[in-house]
């Protein structure tokens, strides 16, 4: 079956090489990338984008940030989490040369765990291509964006699941945090964030946690999450996305006592006055009558 395969792939590539390579580039700005199957090859043109997509939680050797590499590619892909998948997209290089190459998965940089990782996934079939065609390749390569490093967990996963576990919650909303890896002792980490209302400070034991609310006015888009821990440097800890606030959106902190949504009144204090003034009058009187001769 494999030998088909590849006489197949064989075939259209001669015939790629037989018609030349004009229009072999033209392909739609938003095209979505091409899938690469395991144990399957692909023909690709140089700057096609690929993914490799794969179940989560399946294998040993693909979790998130796994990397995908390639000679063919010019920058290695990374897994990241889509729900109960795991999906990485990387780009064929400007300048590869027609011919056939492995993608690979390889373990995410500074790891530190000494695990080895060099799994054969796939194979990607280059197409030829002309000098105009690989100059116009490269300027297209340029200007596109970088890939998303977001996440996205099942709903009933702790957050953050990892530093671009992405959750979102509307302004003035609540997110617990929680963190089984750190080992943080209780009451020595604190979170901060620009669209918290304040900082938090996690407890617990060997797991910490603390609820994160958000500010009535933050404004919507992505916000980086602060670990400060006593003694060690701050760093990059989670992120979360803010959507618009419900109505009549009110921050506890900004009320008296953090009594959330009640503020207090102009006859609140005038009350409180006519109270302390009443409460002083009766004080003099009594005062008087016991020092009135008997």
């Amino acid at each position: 079956m494999m030998k088909s395969k590849r006489l197949g792939v064989a075939g259209a590539l001669a015939l790629l090489w037989a018609t030349g390579v004009n229009g072999a580039l033209a392909a739609p700005a938003e095209e979505l990338p091409k899938p690469v199957p395991s144990d399957a090859e692909v023909l690709v043109r140089p700057g096609e984008r690929v993914t490799v997509t794969t179940e989560a939680l399946r294998s040993g050797d693909a979790y998130s940030g796994v990397r995908i590499t390639s000679p063919a590619f010019a920058a290695e892909g990374v897994f990241r989490r889509d729900d109960s998948l795991l999906r990485a997209v990387a780009t064929v290089s400007c300048t590869a040369e027609p011919g056939s190459y492995q993608v690979r998965f390889g373990a995410p940089p500074n790891e530190g765990t000494g695990a080895e990782i060099n799994r054969l996934w796939g194979t990607v079939i280059v197409a030829p291509a002309d000098p105009a065609q690989r100059a116009e390749c490269a300027q297209q390569v340029a200007a596109r964006p970088a890939e998303s490093m977001e996440e996205r967990y099942p709903a009933d996963t702790t957050w953050p699941a990892s530093p671009w576990d992405v959750r979102s919650v509307p302004a003035g909303g609540e997110l617990e945090a929680k963190d089984g890896l750190e080992m943080g002792n209780d009451g020595m980490v604190e979170l901060s964030s620009p669209g918290f209302t304040k900082p938090v400070v996690m407890h617990g034991d060997k797991l910490v946690s603390a609820v994160v609310r958000i500010r009535c006015d933050a404004q919507p888009g992505l916000y980086v999450v602060q670990w400060n821990e006593q003694g060690r440097p701050a760093k990059e800890w989670a992120r979360y996305r803010v959507t618009p606030p419900a109505p009549n959106c009110s921050d506890a902190a900004s009320s008296p006592h953090g009594t959330r949504g009640q503020a207090w009144k102009p006859w609140a204090y005038g009350t409180a006055a006519v109270l302390a003034t009443g409460g002083i009058v009766t004080g003099l009187r009594l005062l008087k009558r016991k020092n009135r001769p008997a």
